[in-house]
């Protein structure tokens, strides 16, 4: 199927979904990736991984213009070779997304829901989020899983825990808006607005 959709998300940052109905050398075929790049993929062997590697990449190519190489920091958080641009990545089920940023540091996050996340609640949500979460939501749970991967990609630190260093403030609703995060990273707190969607069975969320 390809793109679904590339949004304008402000004049400076582009939020892609791409749905994966091709096969892994479809996808190859879709790009020319340097040597450095093959044997990356040479390396991975199961066919659901490649087709997530290439989708994200053949996304960025079709957002960005040019064939971008992503590299990764001694964290793991992507970067674009020889560009300003922050690029974060996520993948789920049938969906990759990319999302890019100049200047300013991103996190993306897709998820497709599952009946059973209410189990690992007290992995992920601390005692204040608990006080207002309804394990029963099973939107509203997976949401604030995914968002706290967002803004833990964002934060490119891999010190940072879901549970004590990202708090998410009370919120309602289960197809699009916004809401509130916090994150403690070192002695400097930081709120960051979330935005998320719904479609089918999955929940996206963006760092704003």
């Amino acid at each position: 199927m390809g793109i679904v959709s590339i949004k304008t998300i402000s004049p400076v940052s582009k939020l892609g979904l791409w749905r994966m109905s091709e096969p892994s050398e479809d996808l190859l075929g879709m790009l020319d990736l340097p040597a450095s790049e093959m044997a990356v993929l040479e390396g991975i062997s199961k066919e659901k991984r490649r087709q997530e590697w290439l989708a994200c990449r053949v996304l960025l190519r079709k957002m960005a213009g040019i064939n971008a190489l992503i590299g990764y920091d001694a964290e793991r958080k992507p970067h674009i070779a020889g560009s300003q641009t922050e690029i974060s990545m996520s993948h789920s089920g049938e969906y990759v997304c990319v999302y890019l940023r100049e200047d300013t540091s991103v996190g993306v996050d897709i998820q497709q829901m599952k009946p059973s996340i209410s189990k690992g609640a007290f992995y992920f949500l601390n005692e204040q989020e608990l006080q207002w979460t309804d394990l029963d939501n099973n939107v509203q749970m997976h949401l604030m899983w995914s968002a706290k991967e967002a803004v833990f990609k964002y934060a490119g630190d891999g010190s940072i825990d879901l549970k004590k260093h990202i708090t998410i403030h009370a919120f309602s609703g289960n197809q699009n808006g916004r809401f509130k995060v916090n994150l403690q990273k070192g002695d400097l707190p930081e709120t960051i607005q979330i935005q998320f969607d719904t479609f089918e069975d999955y929940v996206l969320t963006w760092t704003l």
